[in-house]
């Protein structure tokens, strides 16, 4: 059994937008010209949105890219699944302007906290580790070097056996 689970779940459910104006348009054969409706004011909370929950999560470990498109950049790897791909949906988002990445699920970094340790989980057919093509889920320990198209990118981790953030909860 894989240890990636596709987050297409959470992208089945449409994000909510919120219009800040309606436009309204007139019969066809009438003068063009637009109206202007605000929007009623909403009174729930948004629903939190998953891209975001990054932000107050706490850092696990590093990508940092060493070579090809946006190199010298550090990417943050959280807890749970780290999708990694040039889309919106891919929480490592690598859009750098490498087309040949994939959108969403290129490969996975997954950190288990009840284990303490770092997967990958290679998706695509182009994702390789150490020089080799990946396959299947294969543990990493600090200091690998994916390559996703034409980026390489270095595996830091700082979380493992010494260190997690929720020893001191």
């Amino acid at each position: 059994m894989p240890l990636y689970r596709s987050l297409d779940k959470l992208a089945a459910v449409p994000a909510r937008v919120e219009p800040t104006r309606l436009i309204t348009r007139s019969a066809p054969g009438a003068k063009a010209r637009s109206k202007t409706v605000r929007a009623p004011a909403r009174t729930q909370p948004a629903p939190a949105d998953p891209a975001k929950s990054d932000q107050v999560s706490p850092v696990v470990g590093w990508l940092a890219v060493i070579s090809g498109p946006g190199r010298g950049q550090v990417l943050g790897l959280h807890y749970g699944v780290n999708d990694i791909g040039r889309g919106a949906r891919a929480r490592v988002r690598l859009d750098f302007g490498d087309p040949f990445i994939a959108l969403d699920n290129q490969a996975a970094i997954i950190y288990t906290a009840s284990s303490r340790r770092f997967y990958l989980q290679s998706i695509a057919s182009e994702t390789w580790l150490n020089e080799r093509p990946a396959q299947d889920s294969v543990e990493l320990t600090g200091g690998e070097v994916l390559q996703l198209g034409q980026t390489r990118l270095r595996f830091v981790p700082l979380c493992g056996s010494d260190f997690d953030w929720r020893d001191n909860a």
